[in-house]
């Protein structure tokens, strides 16, 4: 009877092992910002974003903050230690997980971004990329730029522009610069 029962966890227990990453140990003054969980979504969640380096790696977790992370997302953000360069994390009114991040202390190049990230049967997606920026020496050079997944479209400085096609579900692990670099690409 024993055996049975222990033939029966094997595979899950493999599974799990298989999915979890590595354990992560949470030093309070590695998160830089942390929020939920939401209840406004099928599933309820609770999301933190910790120092690496000079980046935020994104970790959302349905369960203890103990256990292994639904998802981690390294790089997902850049980091600084003053006011006007630390990311932040809030839930909107719909329960999206909203990843503000910034730069208005540093240098003449001055932006903001927004990632919305929804979750869709235990996974988590980008659904909109907003981006804006001007260099402070030249008030007439600015970037708007904003892109919907969801309903494929491209807003440029007010324009909307004819994309090619873009991907429906970005898993967000899988988000980079890449896709914010397209921004920059057609406000040339």
């Amino acid at each position: 009877m024993k055996l049975w029962f222990i033939l029966l966890l094997l595979p899950s227990t493999l599974m799990a092992e298989s999915i979890a990453p590595y354990p992560i140990s949470i030093r309070i003054r590695d998160i830089i910002s942390a929020v939920g969980p939401s209840w406004n979504t099928a599933g309820s969640y609770k999301a933190v974003l910790l120092r690496e380096d000079e980046h935020a790696a994104l970790y959302i977790f349905r369960g203890p903050y103990d256990q292994a992370p639904l998802v981690y997302a390294p790089q997902l953000a850049t980091t600084g230690t003053y006011w006007g360069t630390v990311p932040w994390l809030e839930f909107d009114d719909a329960g999206t997980l909203l990843l503000h991040s910034e730069n208005r202390a540093h240098g003449r190049n001055k932006w903001e971004a927004m990632l919305s990230i929804n979750e869709q049967n235990g996974s988590f997606f980008v659904s909109a990329f907003n981006v804006s920026g001007y260099d402070s020496l030249d008030p007439d050079s600015f970037t708007d730029c904003a892109i919907d997944m969801t309903a494929q479209t491209l807003i440029v400085n007010g324009h909307e522009v004819t994309p090619f096609p873009l991907p429906t579900e970005v898993e967000v692990e899988n988000w980079n610069s890449g896709y914010a670099g397209l921004c920059d690409t057609l406000a040339e």
